[in-house]
């Protein structure tokens, strides 16, 4: 079975797996606000390797969490991945963040995977049980009319954006609701998939699904560092 490597960065939880097929062998996660990536990613990767006595070049593949999410996260986890995919000739697997939430739920039920976003907006993708695309990724500003096609439905809401959706939809019995942040311990049985089936992203073209452009707020300050 091929060793890959599964990172997670696409919100404020930075998170990395190790696993050998669908087996998640070691995992760690940091969860801090104030995205701490670029400083605790490349040190819970040499963890989950060292724990396990996995060298970098026993890796098969590097499996990444593509967006949507935060630019910064994002960026940082492509970065990294990219780097050692290159370094050490391995495959780049890129697996879509929404499908990273859904696919620990959608064995029992049909799932709505949702990423906050800004204000009322989220970032959502239906999914079918048994893990199907029903809908694909889109921003979607939550109304007390939203997934109103699936009140007969069984469905469950999950992700970063399920608390925020939880407050706005109306009371459904049928709906269950699970706020978390995508995890890599989630990415293993994805990953193995894409691997045994040969679904590689390009090293040189691969960019994060951002969705949306970069929000980038003007300095306040001038080249000397005064406050203008």
């Amino acid at each position: 079975m091929a060793n890959i490597l599964n990172i997670e960065t696409s919100t404020e939880q930075c998170a990395v797996a190790l696993s050998n097929g669908v087996k998640t062998l070691a995992s760690r996660q940091v969860l801090e606000r104030s995205f701490t990536h670029a400083k605790q990613l490349h040190t819970l990767i040499e963890e989950v390797l060292a724990e396990v006595s996995i060298l970098p070049n026993q890796l098969a593949a590097v499996a990444v969490s593509e967006g949507p999410g935060s630019f910064t996260g994002l960026r940082i986890g492509c970065v990294a991945a990219k780097g050692l995919a290159f370094a050490l000739d391995i495959p780049l697997i890129a697996i879509p963040t929404l499908q990273i939430l859904a696919a620990p739920y959608w064995k029992k039920t049909k799932v709505v995977a949702l990423l906050d976003a800004r204000r009322d907006e989220v970032y959502a993708a239906v999914f079918q049980q048994g893990g199907a695309l029903q809908t694909t990724t889109h921003a979607h500003v939550i109304t007390d009319d939203s997934f109103a096609s699936l009140a007969n439905e069984e469905v469950c809401f999950v992700g970063t954006g399920a608390e925020k959706a939880k407050k706005m939809l109306p009371l459904n019995p049928n709906w269950t609701f699970v706020s978390v942040h995508p995890a890599a311990t989630a990415m293993p049985t994805l990953a193995h998939a894409a691997y045994e089936t040969k679904q590689f992203a390009n090293i040189h073209a691969f960019t994060p699904a951002y969705l949306k452009p970069v929000r980038i707020t003007p300095s306040k300050k001038d080249a000397l560092g005064r406050v203008i």
